[in-house]
C-alpha cells in the first residue's frame, strides 16, 4: 500500500490517506455486498472519482478548470488502484484455499 501512496504523491503532491483508504474499503465493501464484473469495475471506479473530486473540492484545490480535471483523474487512478488490489487479493485468497482444499484431499 505504501507503493500505492508514493505513486500517488508523485503525480499529485499533497495526499489525503484517509480518502485513499476509504476508497479502498468501499470498493472493498461492494464486492462484500454482491457487485461482480462489469458493475464492481464500475462501482470502483465511480467511487474513486466521486471521493477523490470530494477530497480536493473539500481542501479547497479546485479553483479552476485543470484543478477539477486533476481530481477526476486522481479519482480513476484511485479507483483503478482499489479495483485491482481488491481482485489481487481474491486472487490470493483464492489460491491459498485451492491450496489448503488440495492439501485437505491427499490426507
Amino acid at each position: 500500500m505504501e507503493t500505492a501512496f508514493e505513486f500517488l504523491r508523485e503525480l499529485f503532491g499533497n495526499i489525503n490517506v484517509a480518502a485513499v483508504v476509504a476508497v479502498f474499503i468501499l470498493v472493498w465493501l461492494w464486492g462484500e455486498l454482491g457487485l461482480t464484473g462489469k458493475y464492481q469495475l464500475l462501482s470502483s471506479f465511480m467511487t474513486g472519482v466521486v471521493l477523490g473530486i470530494a477530497d480536493k473540492y473539500f481542501n479547497g484545490a479546485l479553483t479552476t478548470g485543470a484543478e477539477w480535471f486533476l481530481a477526476v483523474i486522481y479519482g480513476i487512478i484511485l479507483g483503478g488502484l482499489a479495483s485491482g488490489a481488491y481482485e489481487s487479493i481474491k486472487k490470493v485468497v483464492a489460491k491459498g484455499l485451492l491450496s489448503v482444499a488440495t492439501v485437505n484431499d491427499h490426507e
